[in-house]
């Protein structure tokens, strides 16, 4: 039997999305899903509404998203009021990371003119956006960095940055697996975003030595460092795809799997 199978993994999730974790599962993994996270809505709705609003009506050159939860919770407005987040386009632009969140914007009707060549986060958006000036709508999560704004800001665009969903304490860890971490029962643990990885240092402070700690990206894996936790592997692309990678380098390493074990698909996800 591969040591792919029936090995465990700590995987987080969150209520609308579980693909990871999924996939886990189907290749034979036994995966204690954990959700360290909640996506909630805006504590500023009104504001987000009106910024939706203005998109809906052409009043907005760019939008620059980093997250598909921004897209749903917009997408979910333009449709209480009878419209669609496509009604500007193709005038207005659309900028965005991740393969997640393109398509989220394909669903919604969404063309996307604007993908990082670089770093697949806010700074690369920044670095490959044409010069101002004009005005771009910044959908953000509260615990977004001003990178974004500040960076299209030095590009001369005026930036209207709303907060567009809120990215808040999950259920968090259950006591066995958290017992499970401390007697090396885990085989992995997944970091899928900063917040992810801040959670988890806080609530599993005793881990086996025995453990891989797999990020998601180098954001993710600087978080994960910075709360204390020693990480093993690091995926070289921000996706889905990337972590798995790098999750079967770490059990190859340890017990000689094949990586096509674990043949990649399609999926990604972005720091939350």
């Amino acid at each position: 039997m591969s040591i792919l199978r029936g090995a465990r993994v700590l995987v987080p999730v969150t209520e609308r999305r579980r693909a990871l974790a999924d996939r886990l599962s189907d290749a034979g993994m036994q995966v204690d899903e954990v959700e360290f996270i909640a996506i909630a809505p805006s504590s500023t709705p009104a504001d987000l509404a009106i910024a939706t609003a203005r998109w809906c009506s052409g009043q907005y050159d760019w939008m620059a998203v980093t997250s598909r939860n921004a897209v749903t919770a917009m997408a979910e407005l333009a449709a209480t009021a009878g419209t669609t987040l496509a009604e500007p386009q193709p005038a207005a632009k659309v900028a965005t990371v991740g393969e997640s969140t393109v398509g989220v914007c394909v669903e919604v009707g969404l063309d996307v003119s604007l993908l990082p060549s670089g770093k697949a986060n806010a700074a690369g958006i920044v670095a490959d956006m044409p010069e101002g000036p004009g005005r771009v709508l910044a959908p953000l999560g509260n615990l977004a960095s001003p990178v974004l704004t500040r960076g299209l800001e030095r590009k001369g665009w005026t930036v209207d940055a709303v907060e567009a969903y809120r990215t808040v304490d999950g259920p968090g860890v259950g006591p066995e697996t958290i017992a499970a971490l401390r007697d090396g029962d885990l085989d992995a643990v997944l970091l899928t975003s900063g917040s992810v990885a801040e959670r988890f240092a806080a609530q599993c402070p005793d881990v086996a030595a025995g453990t891989r700690i797999v990020a998601i990206g180098a954001t993710t894996a600087a978080s994960a460092v910075a709360a204390g936790l020693s990480v093993t592997a690091v995926a070289t692309t921000p996706s889905y795809d990337g972590i798995v990678d790098a999750l079967v380098d770490a059990l190859t390493q340890a017990g000689g799997a094949s990586a096509q074990e674990l043949a990649p698909a399609h999926d990604s996800a972005e720091d939350s």
